[in-house]
């Protein structure tokens, strides 16, 4: 009985110095792995720890753990040892486990508005559209957000019947009648023009010339009157606002400024045989 016993603490004692030699070798082994070099002991995170934590869930779970780096690979800012300071602080990343805890990476914590602010009001149940539309130079220094403006539409229609069947020729019609500005601006001119697209550029002009050109279609080189393009977020109604839009992708697109009781009303079209008519 007696040799169990002391078979038993044998053993134990063994174990213990063991435990003791693995440890102390475990320990040496950072330090081994220094070379020679000074080292460092820095905060690291135990796991991934989300962005928004505050410092004091941080410190209070243990979510950090100090390893032995050489000091020469320590970046400015890092955490050698936790600082109360931070437990007010929040986490404004991420850091995913044995991350460097930095000291940049914890900031005040910043209060988001329930709704988002926005540059423009939209009244209600109306749509804010954005076009490019084209404006004389005096027209679109004066316009400015809340005038009423009406929009016109200059598009090209392919002729059927006639001596011209087959050609091109530009009509002109009221679009919008009356509609709200919302905000305006001048436009660079687009660098490289879409194929599908007749929009104009910057320095646009428009000639009303009904005689065909050459080729045998109407003429719609720009050469007269210089115009300034410029981008308007107009507020209109779900039905305008489709009109708008297609408008923008099949025609030229004018603003007109409305003077006082001015009441534009959809007409017919105006093309270049029956201009001077």
């Amino acid at each position: 009985m007696r040799r169990r016993i002391l078979i038993l603490l044998a053993a134990l004692l063994l174990a213990g110095i063991s435990g003791t030699a693995v440890l102390s070798y475990a320990r040496s082994a950072d330090r081994r792995a220094l070379s020679g070099n000074q080292g460092l002991w820095v905060l690291v995170a135990k796991q991934r720890i989300p962005a928004d934590t505050l410092g004091s869930a941080i410190r209070e779970q243990g979510l950090t753990e100090r390893i032995l780096v050489p000091a020469k690979t320590v970046p400015d800012g890092a955490l050698t040892v936790w600082d109360p300071d931070l437990d007010k602080l929040r986490l404004t990343a991420p850091l995913e486990r044995s991350q460097l805890l930095m000291r940049p990476l914890f900031q005040t914590q910043v209060k988001v508005s329930p709704t988002p602010s926005r540059r423009i009001k939209v009244p209600k149940g109306r749509l804010a559209v954005s076009v490019a539309l084209n404006v004389a130079p005096q027209v679109g220094g004066d316009v400015e957000p809340g005038d009423k403006v009406a929009v016109y539409a200059s598009c090209m229609f392919d002729i059927i019947g006639g001596e011209l069947d087959g050609k091109q020729d530009r009509r002109t019609r009221l679009l919008l009648p009356d509609a709200k500005v919302i905000t305006i601006g001048e436009a660079p001119a687009p660098t490289t023009p879409a194929p599908t697209t007749p929009t104009p550029t910057a320095t646009t002009s428009v000639t009303a010339s009904p005689s065909p050109s050459a080729s045998g279609k109407y003429d719609t080189a720009p050469s007269t009157t210089s115009l300034q393009r410029y981008v308007a977020t107009l507020s209109v109604d779900a039905t305008d606002a489709q009109r708008l839009i297609h408008a923008t992708q099949q025609c030229w697109l004018y603003l007109a400024l409305l003077g006082p009781k001015a009441t534009p009303t959809v007409g017919e079209w105006v093309n270049s045989q029956e201009l001077f008519e």
